[in-house]
């Protein structure tokens, strides 16, 4: 597929504009439900160029505004002020792709326009068409259209004096002859498009962008131009540099976003002083002409290009969105400081719907976006801008300047310590996935791909939202016998990947889970679940922590036999024995092991597992499961590891839950960045901090790097531990056979190693010591058996079945210090494994768990950004060992399960993100065909059997191929590990495109019933008739039945073919369906 454009005439989108309107309400993928319906009480109308603007919102120069179908989604939407896309004379660029990289602040490297001026002309005349009409068939003719487009014009003086720019200027201002032609090819099909008052001049406004090193005296003389000669009312956007490096540099540092601005941006970019000086002059030459001059605050910051989204050819990529906007208010701030208040300003830079009120009451009017309408809810994004400024419209006072000067200032000021335009230190939000994605079939959400249990977080989403607590805990238990536990300690991993991270924040999965394990009434072992079949099979289980445990009761459901053999006098393991008191309470374990005990498990207590016992063990059960934990804490391999004072992690977290009493001193280290090191830190503070003792984690990585779970992280670090990065241990100093000190490396990162992270490397002569009374070595748990060799424990790849037959291994013996949900996973799974193994046919007991969705309502809420505003911590400080977090209330519970966007059901992600509405959603019925195919063999023709076609899910995506430039943005936020623009089938509107393709398929609208698709320069077309389709493969054709795809009739006059295989007749069957939904 080529990443240029291919153009359909405006008549044909027009026709696809109204079809879309008339059968589904609505316009590509946005449905009516999301369209602006301007308020006769709406405050906010406002008149600029002498023209009424219904909004003060609109589209920023870029990917929202260079094609027709973009410009009237924005505008359906609510924006009314339209910045089309800067046009220069150099039309025939190659752009790098990806081009584009919002995952969280943004980031671009796209210049202009992409196609040829005169199609930038066309595709604006289009949309202009087409939004008259629209206000005409909404609102009725006498309705003014409310709207204003502005040129976008660069990048130099000469540039502009070319014929082509000069064409496009002449044209735009006057388009009587293309206008007139247009209406005449569409009157057929919108009569009453001739009886419109489509004004030729498209616009007479205009703003000027130029080069990053363009001379202040050509920006002058540009401006001039263009107030002068062409009487245009004139901007002139300004770079976010003209702050000052200091300033910017400061905003940037203190914001935590990894944007590297260049020297030479400050060097080459227009200094303020000439800024001032331009800005005067302009302004007196636009009084003179009777025109408007202004400024456009701000274009994008240049910055050094650290990421690996973008080709590392591009050396420079431009920064948007939420690190741009404190800098961008604070640039207004000081120009309107330098112009008493007086100028007139437009803004783009990071706007949003929580802070279009504050821009609108700052006196920076109209406001423009971008980055905002490129993640999820895209286009539809902004009903919320107009809701919210509906709400805060009293605090707006269009008319006095110097009241919004004074809001301006105390704005800028506060944006610069809030917490939405700094960055999380953690974790880059991304909800990719490792899923794979395929053409078909796509739905799924990745909050259950990465829970490793695999839980149904939408399902008890959905009931819990629903008040109905029974049937939510019932859909947690299916996959997970440790709900109490895991409510309180999970390190939820699913919420990493809650789609809402891209809207707003993640879900609290782990909280509402909590909620439901303690609120639902019906919360006791139910034997339905218990087989009736009586399997005489017998399954040990060595060890009673979670992975064995979660074992047995999967196992016991199914008919085994299960026993388990606990060296402790306790069940529990490690989540008993050794997570802090403040994190989980001993009643929460005690009740999920009490359920799995009332399945009929028989625990062996105080048993330990020696060679004679295992022997005895394989001759006597049939299957085994290694479930032992990790108990034995590893080793650093430096000296002084003997010294008083240098602890075990899990000897020391024992010890204190057994309250015995241990002196740590004043200066404790704790070594490791895991969860155990965590909880080690956490509480050695609150065994000091009486005494005014201060505790330290070193780590050889930096804190994004930690393995532990983030919001422990973030709660030692309340609570007062501190944190030293980039520093390992060397040796330990000691005295008296004491610990005095720990000698430590500085520690620079290489490149990522076999985890994923980078490489820790020792920075030579670089050692340093750091005092200590006692050190806590937490860098990692191995296992600790005697009786078999650890070598033959190894799993086999792609099973938990280890070397010796029969024997399966699981949780921590498996994978050293891991967490509770994965132990509990491993538990299950190795359940399933031995279940399939033994070829055991469970009882199905489904859940019954059909939510009750409605697409339409489903898109307008995956369009909204809702906070929830929840704190669940009782204390932020290390006092006592009473739980520090509570459970969620009834009313917050629901309220934040009700955020839930149902990506189970739903997904439609791709679609919301791309600007261009290449990514088109729609709806087919699944089905199964046994496919056949036809054999030619000894000169005789036989039909045989073929392969199997299973299409599973109602929702499905194509891709509009005419209208992707691959700029990435769907690949950046689809939930899987691949890119909708590459996976999804390519549907051309363009038949010459169609032609120029390696692959494709391609379908005229005015031939709803025929698809084309061509594949390794072989030609295929399926053609709908009455009952049957025609199905041709060169000059083959083949009848098939509509109902099964099964071969009605054949006739071959290709004497070349051997085989007919009907598996592209299926899936040109399935895009002819979503093809006639466009």
């Amino acid at each position: 597929m080529s990443d240029r454009f291919s153009i359909i005439p405006l008549k044909q989108l027009l026709s696809i504009t109204l079809k879309g309107l008339k059968k589904k309400s609505s316009f590509f993928s946005i449905n009516s439900e999301l369209f602006f319906e301007p308020g006769k009480e709406d405050k906010f109308k406002q008149k600029l160029f002498d023209q009424f603007l219904d909004t003060p919102i609109g589209v920023a120069a870029g990917p929202h505004t260079q094609l027709a179908q973009n410009i009237v989604a924005a505008w359906l939407t609510g924006a009314r002020f339209i910045e089309l896309k800067t046009v220069q004379t150099l039309d025939e660029l190659d752009v790098s792709k990806p081009c584009i990289d919002m995952q969280d602040e943004g980031y671009n490297c796209e210049w202009s326009q992409e196609l040829k001026i005169r199609q930038s002309f066309d595709q604006y005349l289009n949309a202009w068409i087409i939004i008259h009409v629209l206000n005409d068939m909404f609102f009725g003719a006498k309705k003014e259209l409310g709207t204003i487009f502005n040129m976008s014009v660069g990048y130099d003086y000469k540039g502009i004096l070319q014929e082509n720019v000069q064409w496009y200027l002449d044209k735009m201002s006057d388009a009587s002859a293309e206008l007139d032609k247009k209406i005449n090819e569409i009157k057929d099909i919108y009569p009453n498009v001739v009886n419109l008052n489509i004004s030729p001049c498209i616009s007479d406004n205009i703003t000027l962008s130029t080069m990053h090193g363009c001379p202040p005296e050509e920006i002058e003389q540009i401006g001039e131009y263009l107030i002068t000669e062409r009487k245009l009312h004139t901007a002139i956007k300004l770079n976010p540099t003209l702050l000052g490096e200091k300033k910017l540099r400061e905003i940037i540092d203190n914001s935590g976003f990894d944007t590297k601005v260049p020297d030479i941006a400050f060097e080459h970019d227009l200094k303020y002083e000439d800024a001032t000086g331009i800005i005067r002059r302009l302004s007196q030459k636009a009084r003179e002409n009777n025109v408007q001059f202004s400024l456009k605050l701000t274009n994008t910051l240049e910055s050094e290009n650290n990421k690996d989204v973008f080709s590392p050819d591009e050396k420079m990529m431009y920064a948007s969105g939420r690190v741009l906007h404190p800098i961008s208010i604070n640039l207004a701030k000081k120009l309107q400081n330098e112009f008493n208040g007086q100028l007139n300003i437009s803004f783009s830079g990071g706007a949003d719907a929580f802070n279009i009120t504050d821009i609108i009451s700052s006196g920076l009017y109209p406001v423009t976006v971008c980055s905002d309408i490129l993640k999820p809810g895209g286009y539809g994004r902004l009903g919320q801008y107009i809701e919210n400024l509906r709400k805060g419209i009293s605090q707006i006072d269009f008319e006095d300047k110097d009241k919004q000067w004074k809001y301006l200032q105390k704005y800028a000021d506060k944006v610069l310590e809030d917490k939405r335009y700094k960055k999380n230190d953690f974790v880059e939000p991304s909800i990719k996935t490792h899923r794979k994605l395929d053409a078909f079939d796509c739905v799924h959400a990745p909050c259950v791909d990465y829970c490793p249990t695999n839980q149904d977080i939408p399902d008890y989403m959905y009931y819990t939202a629903k008040g109905d607590f029974d049937k939510a805990f019932e859909v947690i238990t299916k996959t997970n016998p440790f709900p109490n536990t895991t409510g309180m300690v999970c390190d939820h991993p699913c919420q990493t990947k809650c789609t809402r991270i891209n809207y707003d924040s993640p879900l609290l999965i782990r909280e509402i889970k909590r909620f439901v394990t303690e609120n639902a009434k019906n919360t006791g072992f139910d034997e339905k679940y218990i087989s009736s079949q009586n399997l005489n099979l017998k399954v040990a289980i060595i060890g009673a922590g979670p992975a064995g445990l979660s074992s047995a009761r999967y196992l016991k459901e199914a008919g085994f036999d299960v026993e388990i053999f606990e060296q402790k006098t306790k069940a529990g393991g490690m989540v008993l024995n050794a997570i802090p008191p403040f994190r989980l309470s001993d009643e929460s374990v005690i009740k999920d092991i009490e359920q799995i005990e009332k399945t009929g498990v028989v625990i062996h207590y105080d048993k330990k597992v020696d060679s004679g016992l295992f022997e005895k063990i394989q001759n006597d059960f049939d299957y085994i499961i290694i479930a032992a934990g990790a108990q034995k804490a590893r080793k650093y391999n430096i000296s002084g590891q003997d010294a008083k004072g240098v602890y075990d992690p899990l000897d020391f977290l024992f010890k204190v839950k057994q309250e015995q009493k241990i002196d740590l001193g004043k200066e404790v280290l704790i070594v490791g960045g895991g969860n155990t090191a965590m909880d080690a830190a956490r509480t050695a503070i609150r065994l000091v901090n009486g005494s005014g003792g201060k505790v330290t984690i070193v780590y050889r990585r930096t804190v994004k790097q930690m393995p532990a779970d983030i919001d422990e992280i973030i709660a030692a670090k309340q609570e007062g531990v501190e944190i030293l990065e980039l520093a390992a241990p060397v040796k330990i100093k000691e005295e008296d056979n004491r610990i005095k000190a720990l000698t430590c490396v500085k520690i620079k990162l290489g490149n990522p190693d076999e985890s994923g992270r980078r490489k820790p490397i020792p920075i030579p002569n670089s050692e340093f010591d750091i005092k200590a009374d006692s050190v806590i070595m937490a860098i990692g748990q191995d296992l600790d058996i005697d009786f078999v060799d650890e070598n033959i424990l190894r799993k086999k790849p792609n099973s938990y079945e280890t070397r010796l037959k029969n024997v399966f291994i699981g949780g921590d013996a498996l994978r050293g210090g891991s967490t509770v949900i994965n132990a509990v996973a491993d538990g299950r799974k190795i359940a399933e494994e031995i279940i399939k193994k033994a070829k055991v046919s469970l009882d199905k007991n489904e859940i019954d768990s059909k939510k009750d969705i409605n697409t339409n309502e489903l898109m307008l809420k995956k369009s909204k950004r809702v906070f929830p505003n929840i704190d669940i911590h009782t204390s932020h400080q290390a006092e006592g060992f009473g739980i520090t977090t509570r459970t969620l209330t009834k009313e917050e519970a629901i309220k934040e399960a009700s955020r839930c966007l149902y990506c189970d059901e739903v997904c439609n992600v791709c679609t919301t993100v791309c600007p261009n509405l290449a990514l088109f959603p729609y709806e087919i019925e699944p089905v199964i065909y046994n496919l056949e195919k036809l054999i030619i063999k000894n000169g005789k023709t036989v039909i045989e059997k073929g392969q199997l076609f299973e299409i599973k899910q109602k929702p499905q995506i194509l891709l509009i191929a005419d209208w992707c430039n691959e700029c990435g943005n769907c690949n950046t936020f689809c939930p899987s590990s691949g890119a909708p623009y590459k996976e999804k089938p390519h549907l051309f509107l363009n038949k010459t495109a169609f032609l120029e393709s390696g692959e494709g398929y391609y379908f005229n609208p005015d031939n709803q019933n025929s698809i084309q698709y061509k594949m390794n320069n072989k030609k295929y077309r399926l053609t709908r008739k009455d009952d049957f389709y025609e199905y041709q493969i060169g000059k083959n054709l083949l009848k098939l039945s509509v109902e099964n795809l099964k071969i009605i009739s054949f006739d071959l006059y290709d004497n070349d073919i051997e085989e007919i295989e009907l598996k592209n007749a299926a899936l040109m069957s399935m895009v002819l369906k979503g093809a006639q939904q466009i």
